[in-house]
């Protein structure tokens, strides 16, 4: 009499480990990218801690936000954008140059930043809205642009 078996392939451990490693892999790949992008400008991204941020980088975080401050308590009195620049030169900041939108809804300026213990650095602003007013920014070189 014939005996009839069923026969399975048995599963290799090796392959398992295999697409671990790649998954970790990319997972170490994805953080490394993530944070050189965020290094490149921790105040913009709103991460101005370590490691992506220095004591420097820290010093600059405090004066932007009071220049958000000033941007939106500015803003909440007046109803509209169009004495931000005026408001937030103060102290440790300068505006170099400024550009209102004719609404008077969106301002973008060029601002340089007296840092303690630092030095100087260039941020170009933009302030979108009445309520809630949207501040974003990014590092830029301290040139002043032709008008």
């Amino acid at each position: 009499m014939k005996r009839w078996e069923l026969v399975t392939a048995r599963p290799r451990p090796g392959g398992s480990r295999l697409a671990v490693a790649a998954v970790l892999t990319a997972v170490v790949a994805g953080v490394l990218v993530v944070g050189r992008v965020l290094a490149a400008d921790p105040i913009g991204y709103g991460v101005p801690v370590w490691p992506f941020a220095d004591s420097a980088d820290v010093a600059e975080d405090r004066v932007m936000r009071s220049v958000v401050t000033a941007a939106r308590a500015d803003a909440a009195s007046l109803g509209n954008l169009t004495g931000v620049p005026t408001a937030v030169a103060a102290g440790d900041v300068e505006v170099l140059d400024t550009e209102v939108q004719p609404s008077g809804m969106a301002v973008w300026m060029l601002l340089r930043l007296h840092v303690p213990s630092v030095g100087t650095r260039c941020r170009e602003v933009v302030v979108l809205g009445a309520t809630p007013v949207e501040v974003n920014s990014r590092t830029v070189a301290c040139v002043r642009h032709p008008a």
